[in-house]
């Protein structure tokens, strides 16, 4: 007896798979469960209501989707998130962060340490993850798998180029390519094992490669981040980059698919989200929101160039005046790690300096 359609068996970007009722119901599911557990100041009547009528709001996402009409996407609320930092409760400016008391920080010259996360409608969320389901094999095989059981598995992740650890789905593997459990309602592997697999990776192979470095060898450990990382995301880019994943696919279907998504990544912020960034002091980027259900998984298909453009660099020598051997490179989304070797005499500001001015240009142009 035949249970499963064939075409759901294998999901890609075509219009027709977007505008399923079984699609969209999907992902909803996936972005209402997402929402509940992670997304602390979600609108959880509106999630109610999402479910009581989840049948006839499918049936109009899909016919808005397969029609001509434009989208329409609500715009976006600011809800503005206080950073990891210890805030005070100050007499005359109420809530403010602690530095700005003590003297850490100057308040004048600071940003307050504010997250801009967004708020969106149910529909214009599950709009996007319905998109991430029709193009999630692609992405998540072209990552490759980062399933870790011991720490040779490691060094098997260099070899087939497995630099992403971060905001990675849950997918069966089957010679390497990927499928993605789109059936149920969990999205992404649990964070507590994969990023300590992100944080062990450098220090098991960092220690393989002590053991055969000369003396007058050293090995560092180097870890950078991306500033602003989200905020800075070119989504025209970032649709250009998904697009080219299935280059030489066949067009039609998939045309108003990327049409779609376009109109679907036209997030916008409201007038009131706007009023409430300048009277705070912080700037609303135009990339991708944070607390959008499939962010993460937008911005590792950002960062797809950049990290085969720095895995290429592996056990070459690098630098101008400093010299350096890249041995290892993973990612945790916006956190890097490298494993370097250099002489013991460098001077660890010009390693510093060294790195940044090689993998700077790199990120503008494999990255922004």
């Amino acid at each position: 007896m035949k249970l499963i359609d064939d075409k759901y068996k294998k999901l890609g970007p075509s219009i027709k798979l977007l505008g399923d009722e079984v699609i969209i119901a999907q992902a909803w599911k996936k972005t209402h469960a997402y929402m509940r557990l992670r997304n602390w100041y979600a609108d959880t009547l509106a999630l109610d209501i999402s479910a009581l009528g989840l049948e006839s709001a499918a049936k109009l996402w899909a016919s808005q989707l397969l029609g001509t009409s434009p989208l329409n996407l609500e715009p976006m609320e600011l809800v503005p998130a206080p950073k990891s930092e210890p805030w005070i409760i100050d007499t005359n400016q109420g809530w403010i962060p602690r530095a700005f008391i003590d003297g850490r920080k100057d308040q004048r010259n600071q940003k307050p340490p504010i997250r801009p996360l967004s708020h969106m409608t149910v529909r214009d969320q599950t709009l996007a993850s319905a998109v991430m389901l029709c193009v999630a094999d692609a992405v998540e095989s072209c990552q490759g798998d980062c399933s870790y059981k011991n720490d040779s598995d490691f060094f098997t992740h260099q070899s087939k180029g497995v630099y992403s650890y971060g905001n990675r789905l849950i997918c069966d593997w089957n010679k390497g390519s990927a499928w993605f459990h789109w059936g149920n309602a969990d999205i992404y592997r649990k964070f507590f094992t994969d990023y300590q697999s992100f944080l062990k990776r450098p220090t098991v192979i960092g220690r393989s490669v002590a053991g055969g470095q000369a003396d007058s060898e050293v090995v560092f450990i180097i870890s950078l981040d991306i500033a602003r990382f989200y905020d800075c995301i070119d989504r025209t880019v970032l649709h250009e980059r998904l697009r080219k994943l299935f280059r030489g696919q066949p067009t039609g279907e998939q045309d108003i698919f990327w049409s779609r998504a376009r109109e679907i990544f036209a997030w916008r912020w409201s007038m009131e989200a706007d009023a409430i960034a300048s009277t705070i002091g912080i700037n609303l980027g135009n990339g991708l929101p944070q607390g959008l259900v499939s962010a993460g998984f937008f911005a590792n298909v950002y960062l797809l160039d950049f990290d085969k453009a720095v895995g290429k660099e592996i056990e070459s020598s690098i630098g101008k005046k400093t010299s350096f051997t890249l041995h290892d490179y993973c990612r945790y989304v916006d956190d890097l790690r490298l494993v370097v070797t250099v002489e013991d005499t460098v001077d660890l500001s010009d390693l510093q300096r060294e790195i940044l001015e090689w993998i700077t240009p790199i990120l503008k142009l494999k990255g922004r």
